[in-house]
């Protein structure tokens, strides 16, 4: 009986940690006292998903040392491109080694090599054992040590399934094994570490020489033979740059580091350590793997008084309660975040603290109507009143997306008071978002119910109005209870920074502006559209034809680095900013040559095209034959504005 392999998991520690940086560089997590936690809470996360997933036998973290490396003795340039490590990412570090300790999954790091090196040795030292190696990184240059024994492990993004590259996967990806990426990556270069490779070789004809000709020694040998004038010239003249490249990006196997796998092996958390840290970070969905609570403060549930309405009786006797409020918070659930598609699944209210009530309309289970022979009709006929009540003060989180729905209704929301998103953004512009779950963590200390509990994720995602209704209904009864909560702290804040006045007279009578013009839409005329198309799918053909021409060679237009290649190692253009070709760049470099103007053309035929032409027809409403330009975003409300006059001269 053949005896199964044991699992090594090797993490490239920096790759996997920048990973989880900009995966959440919109929206990074910040604790209560103002400390990103972005890249360790991602950084964590994988690691424990990995170790839940994949039930490692070893696992292992190798990291780039801080010291210069033998790669920057024989090329300085070596990774010269490279920004340093953004300051909030920087100050994240110290406490990478805390979580990894409190793992007890160890480190590896060398001086005067990279983590690419150590990797190469630990997963070369175990070829004779009973173990699998996976390499846990996004880095391609990983694939020249995938064998039978050796993968490249990268993770998937959100809730998708990680890319496990084997032979296959590598000869699928590049057209080549493994054993010839180093000649690959020595040919084409790689911008990202400031290999120079071969100037004129892009990746497909780095493939396609090598095919032809097996190895970089032999492509080098048989450049005079090769037709292509600018992947001639680049390979005469580009042989000690190849040489050069080929050393650079070959992965060492000999590092003097702790190759003893048993030194590797799976060990139980620190609970005590890691839970203080974990506590420390604020990361409380991490201490349920661990199976410790986190602190009441956070998590703790006062006493709700939540009601699902389900009879035309408490349906006016809550209306009767409504009348005699202060203020309202109305909440929404619906079908879509698209106000002008949504159908109404539920309406919640809430005006005390840890109440609310939910009047459900679509969901799963239902057999019958609750209010009448249409629930949706009776419901708003019923609400109206208040709801249209200008005596009645009403708040909500992004309340014109809610006002907008029923508005298409025929009922107008009237006397809005106040919009928690907008109120936040007033007093804190700066805030890195503004969602309710957000807020709610911020202000109140408190936890909510993830909306991906209810919908899930990905491909799997469900609409709201097949949600449960037990599920539902606590779910949109929240919402309503914390805007009602945040709305008593906003209110104050804004009074007691003389923000209330701008924000009463400005902010909140916009809302109803915005809402009747985006329940107004525009016409578009799509047979123009359609018309404007095909004139400047025309002329970008024109266009292509005569890049290609001058370039003397095809290349993707929209690759910045094909095309630095071409305006600053074939033509020899200046470079004005280190092998920039942004639009201002190049309207420099239009009187050293014609190039540059003909991109200029191009991008913005191409993106009048793309963006604007052969985008809106998509967008025009079925229902109302109109666009509606509704952009939502966290900070601030905007209307994507279009240049018509421009688009007319096209035509």
């Amino acid at each position: 009986m053949k005896q199964k392999l044991k699992k090594l998991f090797i993490i490239d520690g920096y790759a996997i940690l920048y990973r989880a940086h900009y995966a959440l560089i919109r929206n990074p997590l910040i604790t209560s006292y103002g400390f990103h936690t972005s890249a360790l809470f991602g950084f964590t996360n994988q690691l424990i998903k990995i170790i839940k997933d994949e039930n490692p036998d070893y696992l292992v973290c190798a990291f780039d040392s801080k010291e210069k490396t033998f790669r920057h003795k024989i090329y300085s340039d070596y990774k010269a491109n490279r920004p340093e490590m953004p300051e909030e990412l920087q100050k994240q570090i110290p406490h990478l080694w805390e979580l990894l300790d409190g793992m007890n999954i160890p480190v590896l790091r060398k001086p005067g090599y990279e983590a690419d090196d150590i990797i190469g040795t630990v997963t070369e030292s175990v070829l004779d054992k009973k173990i699998q190696s996976y390499i846990v990184s996004g880095d391609k240059d990983f694939m020249q040590l995938i064998n039978d024994k050796i993968f490249l492990y990268t993770p998937g993004k959100r809730n998708s399934a990680p890319d496990i590259y084997d032979k296959d996967g590598v000869i699928k990806k590049w057209g080549l094994p493994p054993e010839k990426i180093i000649d690959l990556l020595a040919l084409m270069g790689d911008s990202s570490d400031n290999v120079p490779g071969v100037a004129g070789v892009g990746v497909k004809t780095a493939v396609k020489l090598l095919k032809e000709y097996d190895n970089i020694e032999s492509v080098l040998d048989n450049a005079s033979k090769i037709s292509n004038k600018r992947v001639h010239n680049g390979l005469m003249n580009g042989r000690d740059k190849a040489f050069l490249s080929k050393e650079l990006v070959t992965i060492i196997k000999d590092v003097d580091v702790d190759t003893n796998v048993e030194n590797f092996l799976l060990k139980s958390f620190d609970q005590e350590a890691l839970g203080k840290k974990f506590e420390e970070l604020e990361f409380y969905a991490l201490l349920k793997y661990l199976a410790i609570d986190a602190p009441e403060t956070f998590t703790k549930k006062e006493e709700k008084n939540y009601q699902t309405i389900l009879d035309l009786k408490a349906l006016k006797e809550m209306v009767d309660e409504l009348k005699n409020a202060k203020y309202v918070s109305i909440d929404l659930e619906t079908t879509s975040v698209n106000p002008m598609l949504a159908e109404i699944v539920g309406i919640s209210v809430s005006y005390n603290k840890n109440s609310a009530f939910y009047i459900p309309i679509l969901y799963p289970e239902k057999k019958k109507n609750n209010f009448g022979v249409n629930d949706l009709e009776v419901v708003l006929s019923i609400m109206k009143e208040f709801l249209e009540n200008k005596d009645i003060r009403k708040i909500g989180q992004n309340i014109k997306y809610d006002a907008l729905i029923l508005y298409r209704h025929g009922v107008k929301v009237s006397n809005i008071f106040l919009d928690t998103m907008i109120a936040a953004h007033i007093l804190n512009p700066a805030a890195k978002s503004y969602k309710l779950d957000a807020l709610s963590i911020e202000f109140l200390n408190y936890n909510m119910v993830p909306i991906e509990d209810l919908i899930g994720k990905g491909k799997d995602q469900i609409t709201m109005d097949l949600v449960p209704l037990d599920k539902i209904s606590y779910y949109a009864a929240e919402d309503a209870d914390i805007v009602f909560q945040l709305a008593e702290i906003f209110a104050p804040k804004l009074e007691e920074n003389g923000q209330l006045n701008f924000f009463a007279d400005i902010e909140m009578p916009l809302i109803d502006v915005l809402m009747k013009m985006e329940n107004e839409g525009v016409y578009v005329d799509e047979d123009l559209l359609n018309e404007m198309s095909l004139n400047i799918g025309e002329r970008l053909d024109l266009l292509v034809k005569e890049i290609y021409n001058i370039a003397e060679e095809e290349f993707n237009i929209n690759s910045t680095q094909q095309l630095a290649k071409i305006l600053f190692d074939d033509l020899k253009l200046t470079q004005i900013k280190k092998r920039s070709t942004a639009e201002n760049v190049l309207k420099e470099l239009v009187n050293e040559h014609e190039l540059p103007e003909l991109i200029l053309s191009y991008r913005k035929l191409n993106k009048l095209k793309n963006t604007y032409i052969d985008a809106l027809p998509a967008s025009i409403n079925k229902n109302t034959k109109r666009i509606h330009c509704i952009r939502i975003y966290y900070k601030f409300y905007f209307f994507e504005l279009i240049n018509f006059g421009e688009l007319r001269d096209l035509k």
